[in-house]
């Protein structure tokens, strides 16, 4: 485990810094907190250097700054983050000389950029650890400028903390090539992200990151336009500016060579693609947020058109082929012969529904579609063993979608295995169809297997061979399996208490029984089973 110091005299801020980040996922432990720097830097000398120190600029005793001084005069190779506020950038600018691996602004901090910053930090010491030629620990390891590039931009883009001029400065002092005539910002997506992962067993996506990084930075050297940077695991931005060109169209043209040798050079490497989102043209840097906006929108497309492709803000969106899809699964003859005529209308309005709703957002869509799939699965499935796990690995691969396309199959494939594991029961005597439409119609009563046998004139004993002959359960099980498939309805579909729902599908009062039978064929209790399903339909953003 790399070893972290914090160094914080705003007890909040170092309390909360401490806790709120699970420093395991990285290979990190807090091994203290110290409220200024004087402390700091007698643990350095007294109990040995850390392999992180994260540090205020501002504060008692000694400050960051002198802080930070001292430590590179005996120790050149320590990672170190600055805490900082806005106006302390000509600090940050210092302090990068110094060796600085990035820093973390105190009043916008969010998780999500704690994290992103620790990430680069560990690759940094994972890349210094494991080389066979590393060198003295007094040899001042080169701090990786890419990553500082990355947070301003970042800072300046997507948050709007500096302004338009304070970014011009920046782009000066690091020589980041981008000139402020004829800008366009092209946003790219991984598409099949986690998939990709998996692939290369990647766990947390550091080796596709590094590559990725690579290919792009060579590729925007090669044509010497603009910059290249890291979003998110998903996506990455390139800052492009053609200074020397005037026409548009030419422009454009020059957009896609860059973009068709991206995607053709990650196809190579990773025989993956990748999608693009492509800005309109305009100058000056107080553009690139609106240029950046734009591409975010162009990328929008990608979700109904599918992976792949390059988009501009003018691009309609064809949907003939969406339309094309819901069809085929709306006239899947094999569902509709399992159907009843009022389960056909209920499938009915919810293919109306997901095609209204293809004019609203991805989540919207999303909830939908996972919607439907718990529809089939109660609908469809109710008499499977196995429904359980089919339903939550089709819910989980609906959410590693990236488009509509994608979703659509899931939905297609998961209706074609279910239908083909229902059809399995639809072999069966009369005296057992008898039996169950019996059981469908009272399994809100203290129903017996006596009572069915009744039904259906036939002995206690031959009915109970039936079950075991012909479905491979036993009544009860089979009672079970429908009264907790009508449960699962009751939990997802309204608003009431799970006790209520053990009484309106048969069980006692005694809830506990009904929670126990839940939780066997489920895998966890009624409660976890609603909190799972409302988690699952709210789907990616």
């Amino acid at each position: 485990m790399y070893k972290v110091v914090i160094v914080e005299d705003e007890m909040l801020v170092r309390i909360g810094l401490r806790n709120s980040v699970e420093w395991g996922k990285f290979n990190m432990e807090v091994i203290t907190d110290l409220s200024d720097g004087q402390a700091a830097w007698d643990y350095c000398l007294n109990e040995g250097y850390p392999d992180l120190i994260i540090t205020d600029i501002r504060m008692p005793k000694m400050d960051g700054m002198e802080l930070i001084s001292n430590i590179r005069k005996q120790n050149k190779s320590m990672r170190i983050v600055i805490l900082s506020c806005l106006e302390e950038f000509e600090h940050i600018r210092h302090a990068m000389s110094l060796g600085v691996s990035n820093y973390i602004l105190k009043l916008t901090m969010t998780s999500e950029e704690i994290e992103e910053v620790l990430n680069g930090v560990r690759m940094e010491l994972d890349a210094s650890s494991q080389s066979a030629y590393q060198k003295d620990r007094n040899e001042l390891v080169p701090i990786n400028i890419d990553l500082i590039k990355e947070k301003y931009m970042k800072d300046f883009l997507l948050y709007g903390i500096y302004s338009a001029e304070e970014f011009e400065q920046f782009v000066a002092q690091s020589r980041i090539r981008l000139v402020p005539i004829r800008m366009v910002v092209c946003t790219m997506e991984v598409d099949s992200y986690f998939q990709l992962k998996q692939k290369f067993k990647d766990e947390h996506g550091h080796l596709i990151k590094m590559t990725l990084l690579n290919i792009l930075h060579e590729i925007t050297n090669s044509y010497k336009r603009g910059e290249a940077i890291y979003l998110d695991e998903t996506h990455y931005l390139l800052l492009l500016s053609f200074d020397d060109l005037i026409s548009e169209q030419t422009i454009m043209q020059d957009i896609h060579a860059i973009l068709n040798t991206i995607q053709e050079a990650i196809h190579t490497y990773f025989n993956g693609s990748v999608s693009f989102g492509i800005s309109g043209v305009q100058s000056g840097y107080p553009s690139l947020r609106r240029l950046y906006s734009e591409s975010g929108h162009a990328l929008e497309r990608k979700f109904f058109a599918g992976p792949g492709q390059k988009h501009t803000i003018n691009d309609s969106v064809d949907l003939s082929q969406i339309h094309s899809q819901v069809e085929r699964i709306h006239a899947y003859p094999l569902l509709r012969s399992i159907l009843s005529p009022m389960q056909q209308k209920e499938y009915d309005d919810y293919i109306k529904v997901f095609t209204h709703a293809l004019s609203e957002d991805k989540k919207t869509i999303r909830i939908i579609l996972h919607q439907l799939i718990q529809w089939m699965s109660t609908n469809i499935y109710d008499d499977s063993q196995n429904e359980h796990m089919l339903l939550f690995t089709n819910v989980e691969s609906l959410d590693q979608c990236d488009t509509i396309p994608e979703m659509l199959e899931q939905v297609s494939v998961y209706m074609s295995t279910v239908v083909e594991q229902s059809r399995c029961y639809l072999h069966m005597s009369s005296e057992i169809s008898k039996a169950i439409q019996f059981i469908k119609l009272n399994y809100d009563q203290n129903l017996s297997l006596q009572q069915v046998a009744d039904h259906v004139n036939l002995s206690f004993g031959y009915v109970s061979n039936l079950f075991k002959k012909e479905l491979q359960i036993t009544f009860i099980e089979y009672l079970n399996h429908y009264r907790i498939e009508r449960a699962k309805e009751l939990l997802t579909r309204t608003h009431l208490k799970s006790y209520d729902i053990a009484i309106k599908v048969g069980y006692s009062p005694e809830y506990t029984y009904f929670s126990k039978v839940f939780k066997k064929l489920t895998g966890m209790n009624p409660n976890e089973y609603r909190r799972q399903f409302i988690s699952n339909s709210r789907g990616a953003q």
